[in-house]
């Protein structure tokens, strides 16, 4: 298998993830005989286990997962428990990471409670995606091809379509859902494209739009929203515009960072549902922007593609708001509802914009109907343009954790879930702000 595989031609794409998941188990590396705990009980956990429990002669411990509302419940007859758990009974087992994403911080997560390094095992993700890229490639129209600046670790690759209207590029990131159209050989932005998403989001712009002539006195600062269990892609950051903020602080007696969340106004206690927005919660209460034009997050594994010298002339350019590309989804609900397996939240985010926010409901009713998501509530926005983002964000965000905090406390990231659609129903809002678009780059390692 292997390398080999790479040029091989498959008829379909259930083709391609079969065989993606083959060399993603090669990649592991376990030998016969020995014990092994499956950190994840999402749909990679369950997908691992079902071609390990058989293929390979070894002992399956069980599931280990950070979601408490799992710990003690079955899956696949095997119980499933905190990291503590299975650290404290099985410190030499193998520990495979099944899941999609976050798993750099796992790996810091075991390793601080006593697991070696190399008893930690992460799926290698890079000839699974030139695997999928060879496929996509092979079935896309003339007018799209892969980005081949993204790195091939990353699972979803990214496609761009030239708008040969008026020569601009439109970037657009795959999405499974494309992938039965592209079985069909239909196009699949023919009806979702350039055109669609500036009706619905605005004019496109991408960075090389910025005109960076002028004299540049533009002042931006952008958190970057670190963990106390990573330190990744931080070194090569300028100061002049990045500020990493520890996230989560009130959550460990760990301090990584100057700057943490738990500091003045803040919801830091309650970073294991808000994530990275406790961040933005910060910011917006501490008057983070006072002394700036623009305020912005970012991820510590995640970095906007701009130029300090395009930051430095945000002002001059009249830009309002700098965001990502924009991801397509077949069906925008039901990828939400997938990361939480709960379509309340969905139900209870409607009723909240309607009444709370009913200046919103319009852009709620459409943005539920289409096709494009701006993810990762990754931004740079001018100030007041902030202050009213997240008086929106927040004032919808806290309202549904009120909701459930009646009955009990969730601890699922369904509110970083769920700012991720108000973030894109913020930008629907105000499409006729003028938006920078600009690519994600991931830090890989």
């Amino acid at each position: 298998m292997g390398l080999k595989n790479i040029n091989r031609t498959f008829k379909t794409y259930e083709d391609v993830k079969s065989e993606n998941w083959k060399l993603r188990v090669e990649s592991l590396s376990i030998g016969a005989g020995e014990d092994v705990v499956i950190f994840g009980c999402g749909e990679w956990g369950k997908k691992l286990y079902s071609l390990i429990k058989e293929g390979l002669n070894i002992n399956i411990l069980g599931f280990c997962d950070n979601n408490i509302n799992l710990h003690e419940t079955e899956i696949e007859g095997l119980m499933v428990h905190s990291a503590e758990f299975y650290v404290k009974y099985f410190p030499e087992a193998i520990y495979v990471l099944a899941m999609a994403k976050n798993t750099y911080d796992i790996k810091e997560q075991l390793i601080s409670l006593g697991i070696k390094s190399d008893n930690i095992r992460m799926m290698d993700g890079s000839n699974a995606g030139k695997l999928t890229r060879k496929y996509f490639s092979e079935r896309l129209n003339e007018q799209y091809y892969i980005d081949e600046d993204y790195p091939s670790e990353v699972f979803i690759p990214v496609v761009k379509s030239i708008n040969k209207d008026d020569n601009r590029d439109f970037r657009i990131y795959i999405e499974k859902g494309l992938i039965s159209v592209l079985e069909k050989e239909i196009d699949p932005l023919e009806t979702c494209g350039m055109n669609q998403y500036e009706d619905l989001y605005g004019k496109y712009y991408d960075t090389n739009s910025i005109d960076i002539t002028g004299q540049g006195e533009t002042k931006v600062k952008v958190l970057i929203a670190c963990s106390h269990k990573d330190k990744a892609g931080l070194s090569n950051d300028n100061s002049e515009f990045y500020v990493p903020i520890q996230v989560g602080k009130a959550l460990t007696d760990i301090k990584m960072y100057e700057l943490c969340d738990d500091m003045g106004d803040n919801i830091s206690d309650r970073n294991y549902n808000y994530c990275e927005c406790s961040a933005l919660y910060w910011a917006w209460k501490n008057n983070f922007g006072k002394d700036v034009d623009y305020v912005g997050l970012r991820h510590y594994r995640r970095k906007f593609d701009i130029t300090e010298e395009q930051l430095r002339h945000l002002k001059e350019n009249n830009v309002a708001i700098v965001h990502l590309d924009p991801i397509y989804h077949d069906n925008i609900k039901n990828s939400f509802s997938a990361h939480t397996n709960n379509i309340n939240d969905w139900e209870i985010m409607k009723k909240v914009i309607f009444e709370k926010f009913p200046d919103y409901a319009s852009a709620m009713k459409e943005y539920e109907t289409q096709h494009f998501i701006c993810a990762y509530n990754m931004s740079i926005m001018r100030t007041d343009i902030f202050d009213k983002y997240c008086e929106f964000l927040f004032g919808v965000l806290i309202e549904i954790e009120n909701h459930y905090l009646k009955e009990y406390d969730r601890r699922d990231r369904y509110l970083g879930f769920l700012a991720e659609n108000l973030t894109s129903i913020f930008i629907m809002q105000n499409k006729n702000e003028k938006q920078i678009i600009t690519k994600l780059i991931p830090i890989i390692g």
